[in-house]
């Protein structure tokens, strides 16, 4: 259920759908399978390795019950801001499930 290679990224980015917000933006490209996908990306302008892992770890976290209850076919690539990182985990909650809720339909 996710995404790995760069060329499914660079499917996702090509479709020209997002939606963004103040913390992350979320591009989606509806795909052929019963479930969704997700891919994350975080770059260096968030911070050195460990920070971006921190980001990376809260935004699987947020995603794992919005996800396993949709069965639309879509992928989604999350990009985290720089401010990502200072954000309290409940706002980052807040803003993915508005983002992704409304591409998955919740």
């Amino acid at each position: 259920m996710r995404l790995r290679r760069g060329s499914d990224f660079q499917r996702v980015y090509s479709a020209r759908h997002g939606r963004h917000g103040k913390l992350i933006v979320v591009h989606w490209r509806d795909n052929e399978l019963p479930h969704p996908r997700i891919g994350y990306s975080v770059s260096t302008k968030v911070g050195g390795s460990v920070q971006r892992n921190l980001v990376k770890r809260r935004l699987r976290e947020i995603a794992r019950p919005l996800l396993t209850g949709s069965a639309r076919g879509v992928d989604l690539v999350v990009v985290a801001r720089p401010v990502a990182l200072q954000a309290p985990f409940a706002e980052l909650e807040a803003e993915f499930g508005t983002l992704v809720g409304t591409v998955l339909g919740l």
